[in-house]
Parts: C-alpha cells; sequence; structure tokens
C-alpha cells in the first residue's frame, strides 16, 4: 500500500513537471494524452506518442502515421492523389480518426494504459534538453571570455570548425522551421551557430589588443593561413611514432660519436625527420661542433625507453642504430662499443615487456686495501659499498653489452684497482 502510494506520488511530479516543460518549450499543446489506445471499431491496438506540436500514432503491424497541429487541428500529409486523416480529440483520453473531406469516422479510440515510468523520465529529460543546451553554450563562452584577448588562445580555435558550423546548422535550421515545423530543435540549432559566430570572432583575433586597428576581414584571412599551416599537427602527431623526436635526437649525436659526420648520415637523419616533420638544426659534413659524451647518450636512449614505446618501435630504433653506424662503410672500435651497449638497452627493455630472460654485465671495483677503498670513494663518491665475502665492493653499474662492460672495467683497471665483469642472466618474470 506505500508503494502505491509513492508510485502514485512519483507519477503525479512526472506529470506536472512535464506540463510545465512542454508549456515552457513549445507554448501549444496537441490535447492528446499519450499512452496506449484501443478502437472499438476496428479492434486495433496503437501507442500515441506526443512530440511539440505533433501527434505520432504507431500501429501493431509496424506503420505509422504522424499528424501535425495546423490551424488548431491536428492533420495527417497529404499524398498526391489519396485521402488525408484528421485526428480530433474527444476528451483527454479518447479521439476519432475522420477523412479530412469527406467527414466520415475512420475509427474510434480510448486510452488504456499509459506509458511506462522510464519512457516519461526520458520525455522529461528530452524536453529539457534546450535548457541544458542554453546552459552548455553559457559555460562553454564563460569559459573562454574572459580569455578573448589572449594571443594564444585565439589562435587555438580553428576558424574552419566554425564555418564547418555554419555549413551544417544552417540546413537543419531551415529543415526544422520550413519542413518539420520542429521549432524546439531550431532552438537548438540557433544555440549552434551562435557559438559558431562567437568563436569565429575569438578565433579572428578580433579581441586581441595587438589586431586593434586591422580589418575583420583581414583578420579571418590570417587565421585562415595560420591554421592551414597548422593543418596537419594532429594527423602528423598520429602517424609520429612515440618518442620520435629523442629517436631523431639519438641518432644526431650517434653520427658525431667518431667526431666526424658523413654526408650519409646527415641524408639518413634528414630523411626520418622530414617524415616525422620534425625541426632539426642544420648539420654539416666534417667536425661536429659538440662532441657526443657517451654517458649522455645513453641516459638519452633510457630516457626514450623509459616513455615505453612500442616494441615494433623500438626494436626498429635498432635497426636504425646499426643502420647509422654503417652509414659512412666505416665502423669505429667506439661505435661499435656504444652501438652494442645501446641495442642491449633496447633488446632489455623488448625481453622484459614480453617476460623473457634479461642478460646483463655487471662491473665490479674490489679495492685491494684501505688506501684503494678511500681512491674509489673520491673517484666515484656517490657509489655506496657493499660488504660481500670477496670484502668491500664497490658495484659500478649493470650494462647490456660485454664490450661496454669490458672498456668500462679496464678505465678502472688502469687506474690501478682490481676490477672484474660479472655476466648475470635474469630469468623471465612468472605471473
Amino acid at each position: 500500500m506505500k508503494y502505491s502510494t509513492k508510485t502514485e506520488t512519483i507519477h503525479k511530479i512526472i506529470y506536472i513537471a512535464s506540463f510545465l516543460i512542454a508549456q515552457f518549450s513549445y507554448g501549444s499543446t496537441t490535447e492528446v494524452t499519450e499512452g496506449y489506445y484501443h478502437s472499438k471499431d476496428i479492434g486495433d491496438s496503437i501507442f500515441v506518442s506526443v512530440n511539440k506540436n505533433q501527434a505520432k500514432l504507431e500501429y501493431n503491424n509496424g506503420s505509422k502515421m504522424v499528424f501535425y497541429l495546423i490551424n488548431g487541428s491536428l492533420q495527417a500529409d497529404r499524398i498526391s492523389g489519396e485521402n488525408t486523416y484528421t485526428l480530433q480529440p474527444t476528451s483527454s483520453e479518447n479521439f476519432i480518426i475522420i477523412e479530412t473531406d469527406t467527414r466520415e469516422k475512420v475509427g474510434e479510440y480510448s486510452i488504456y494504459a499509459l506509458p511506462g515510468l522510464f519512457k516519461k523520465l526520458l520525455s522529461i529529460l528530452v524536453s529539457s534538453a534546450l535548457l541544458f543546451s542554453i546552459m552548455q553554450a553559457y559555460l562553454k563562452v564563460n569559459k573562454i571570455w574572459k580569455r578573448r584577448k589572449n594571443e594564444e588562445v585565439a589562435s587555438s580555435i580553428s576558424i574552419v570548425a566554425a564555418l564547418l558550423g555554419f555549413a551544417v546548422g544552417v540546413p537543419f535550421l531551415l529543415n526544422n522551421i520550413f519542413i518539420t515545423n520542429d521549432y524546439f530543435s531550431a532552438g537548438k540549432v540557433v544555440l549552434g551557430l551562435s557559438l559558431a559566430i562567437i568563436f569565429t570572432l575569438i578565433g579572428a583575433g578580433v579581441f586581441v589588443d595587438a589586431n586593434r586597428g586591422k580589418g575583420f576581414f583581414t583578420l579571418f584571412a590570417e587565421a585562415l593561413n595560420l591554421e592551414k599551416k597548422e593543418s596537419g599537427e594532429l594527423l602528423n602527431a598520429m602517424l609520429r611514432p612515440k618518442g620520435a623526436q629523442k629517436i631523431i635526437n639519438i641518432l644526431t649525436k650517434l653520427a658525431a660519436i667518431d667526431d666526424d659526420i658523413a654526408q650519409e648520415e646527415i641524408d639518413l637523419i634528414n630523411d626520418f625527420a622530414e617524415k616525422w616533420h620534425i625541426d632539426i638544426p642544420t648539420l654539416k659534413v666534417g667536425k661536429p661542433e659538440q662532441v657526443t659524451n657517451l654517458v649522455e647518450l645513453k641516459e638519452l636512449v633510457q630516457s626514450y625507453l623509459d616513455e615505453k614505446p612500442d616494441l615494433d618501435v623500438a626494436s626498429g630504433l635498432t635497426d636504425l642504430i646499426n643502420l647509422m653506424a654503417e652509414a659512412d662503410d666505416e665502423v669505429t672500435d667506439e661505435e661499435s662499443m656504444a652501438i652494442a651497449e645501446f641495442t642491449g638497452m633496447i633488446s632489455h627493455y623488448i625481453s622484459v615487456e614480453k617476460g623473457g630472460d634479461i642478460t646483463v654485465f655487471d662491473v665490479n671495483i674490489v679495492p685491494q686495501g684501505e688506501e684503494q677503498i678511500q681512491s674509489v670513494r673520491e673517484i666515484l663518491p656517490d657509489l655506496e659499498p657493499t660488504k660481500e665475502r670477496s670484502g668491500t665492493v664497490f658495484k659500478v653499474g649493470s650494462f647490456f653489452s660485454e664490450a661496454y662492460a669490458e672498456a668500462v672495467c679496464e678505465k678502472y683497471i688502469a687506474l690501478g684497482l682490481y676490477t672484474d665483469t660479472n655476466k648475470t642472466v635474469i630469468p623471465a618474470r612468472t605471473t
């Protein structure tokens, strides 16, 4: 009993809200209640949906008939050579359909069920759409209006998109006004066109202080020209692999690793820079302006891998690195060592992502006595020692190629420090 009372209360609220919104939105009514009707004459059942200034009848066989409110009466569209019909309400829950010309009654219908609660609620939400559209339009404009004088904000608005708004909106507006008489939808289109006008003015830079004195058409042409230049930015970004800029930087530094840049290396770098639409400084054949630091280059490669690029792209970078080294038909020992390390880093990244075994080469300094311990502390002040069975050990780092690890090892051996390398295989991840 309590449930029934609550349900009736909800129904009353929905009916009142529907009525108020209908009055506010449309200013006219078909005087037909939406619901399920039954014909006493022909034994047919139909569903009547009331939408703005029209009533739509849906029959059990799937056919439909739409009546439009014209000069105070609901009339169906006349088809050349055929009869047309008029829907005439006799009460809020009954109506008859008559043949317009002969006034002969075709059928009489009485309501037997109201639409479900969800359908009523949905109808209210749809009816409220114009109000929501007004609020949405205000919030959009309000957010950008106080920034309309900012040149960066103005240049970030697409003039072409605004023009497309006109191209799409105007035909729909004319259709809603002159053909379907759907003034509610026409109102929404007018809102959209109003937004297009506002964004066109802001996008053209009309409100920017620096543009004072310039005519609208001049500003409009400048904005179009700017957009033409930037039109491919999003597409290029989509076609450009992740970390493309860092790939170019890696190749550029790799070209200078042997203190000599070849024309073949420059051509290769330029090919990818143009393909990915990346601006790079002009490269010159011969001695580079800045010698490549191996430590910095390794950090750059690691920074690229930290961005989690696609495995196929990362694997392709390995081929690119080797291609760069061989572009001038000469691979120095330093290049060979660096390439082995960098390709090892990439292989390590791919193995980790795929869950495969990982092979690394650890470089450890094992000082012989207190004097050597102090020497290591001076050379590597940030390195903390660990205690192992062999004594105090300074772990220099893990490397991904044996050649690179050996080169690092030789560096400290030359300083009189006992240094060795250990190969370690880290097993695949288990899930």
